[in-house]
């Protein structure tokens, strides 16, 4: 199937397509050799600074049958309520019985423009904590982890959505003078790594500086991000299957004006991917 996000400067599937054999291409030539350089040079820095647990910096026990260290020890794993149950399609919360439902209380009568959630967990204790730290500058490391652990638990939903590209929620070119970086942006990279698909980061921007969500009540949230969003001059997003990639859904405002802008825009399906998903609001 051809890739249905055309950007202007002239960039389709077919060359996205090119690239990504090309880089497949590099890999198999590298093969064997490089994977045993990157053992080695695993295991040499391991020995001097040993792997710590980016949750709590605890340091992490070296694993002599592999080159991969978990980012998280267990204690902390253990510590995130992730969403293993049955979840509501629509808002990404867990619901009561054995299988998903299309909506909850939560979402009931609320209008969403996105079309589901996937959530890896609940925006509290210490993947609260880990969200915040991750809205400083400095803490990639953190966010490509938790896109990992989202992967981890969720990788199979997501494959299954079947998209075309995957956008993070943009944040104002103010905020991120003062923070350095966009949390949704590095999560969203990861996955669409994962799922070998582009990642258009400056699809989406925002068209104006709105005050954080979580300092409005929720009430005036959706008024609040009202027209904040513009897809950029030049996407083209005909019949596109669009992944949008947040930290925090709480009301779901946010990314229910983000979808409202990409459907007009002409994307026919767009789901969301978050870190954490608010239970009390």
């Amino acid at each position: 199937m051809w890739k249905r996000l055309l950007h202007a400067g002239g960039r389709g599937r077919y060359n996205q397509q090119t690239m990504l054999a090309a880089a497949d291409n590099v890999k198999r030539w590298a093969g064997t050799g490089s994977r045993i350089a990157r053992r080695w040079r695993s295991a040499a820095l391991d020995l001097v600074y040993p792997p710590t647990c980016l949750g709590c910096y605890a340091e992490l026990a070296f694993d002599a049958e592999s080159s991969l260290h978990p980012s998280f020890c267990q204690p902390c794993l253990g510590q995130v309520h992730c969403f293993r149950g049955a979840t509501c399609r629509k808002c990404g919360a867990p619901t009561p019985g054995a299988a998903p439902q299309n909506s909850c209380p939560r979402c009931e009568g609320t209008k969403l423009w996105f079309d589901g959630t996937v959530a890896l967990g609940e925006y509290e204790g210490l993947l609260r904590d880990w969200l915040l730290r991750m809205k400083g500058d400095g803490f990639e490391s953190l966010a490509l982890a938790v896109a990992e652990l989202i992967l981890q638990e969720h990788r199979h939903q997501i494959a299954n959505l079947d998209v075309d590209v995957v956008v993070p929620v943009p944040m104002h070119w103010r905020r991120r003078l003062r923070r350095g970086t966009n949390a949704p942006t590095l999560l969203a990279e990861r996955i669409a790594g994962y799922l070998r698909v582009p990642m258009a980061a400056n699809l989406l921007r925002r068209t104006r500086h709105t005050p954080p969500q979580f300092s409005v009540p929720p009430s005036q949230r959706r008024a609040n991000v009202r027209n904040a969003f513009a897809v950029r001059s030049g996407y083209h997003l005909e019949r596109a299957r669009v992944l949008l990639v947040d930290d925090i859904l709480t009301t779901g405002s946010t990314c229910s004006a983000s979808a409202s802008v990409l459907k007009r825009s002409g994307a026919s399906h767009v789901a969301v991917v978050v870190a954490a998903r608010t239970l009390r609001q």
